[in-house]
């Protein structure tokens, strides 16, 4: 995966991959936000930044390309998808430990929450 991030970020990998992940987390939560204003379905929300995702991928090689066309575009969404896929296989590499970070924050917030009803 480090030469992955060297190529996304550059030379100024840790620098960039800090950023990446502070600008990241600010999304999720500016995302739950609009979640919960608008209530939306957890079941729902994935699906709809999935879509925003490739749309927002779609319009980017529209307005990168000299002469954007179905069949470069096609090409550009198969190299996305692949992205995504290297992605989802680091992510399920790390299930285990997220699991374990979740229940931590989970049972964490719950000692806050009984901390705060005394």
């Amino acid at each position: 995966m480090a030469d992955d991030n060297e190529e996304l970020f550059g030379d100024d990998e840790d620098q960039a991959v800090d950023d990446f992940n502070r600008l990241s987390d600010l999304l999720f939560l500016r995302i739950s936000e609009f979640s919960e204003q608008e209530d939306v379905a957890d079941e729902l929300l994935p699906l709809m930044l999935l879509r925003l995702a490739v749309t927002m991928r779609m319009m980017n090689y529209v307005v990168s390309v000299d002469k954007p066309s179905g069949f470069g575009l096609k090409l550009d969404l198969d190299r996305f998808r692949r992205d995504a896929e290297d992605l989802f296989r680091e992510m399920k590499k790390e299930s285990d430990d997220f699991i374990a970070q979740a229940k931590e924050t989970i049972a964490s917030a719950a000692q806050d929450e009984e901390g705060d009803e005394t």
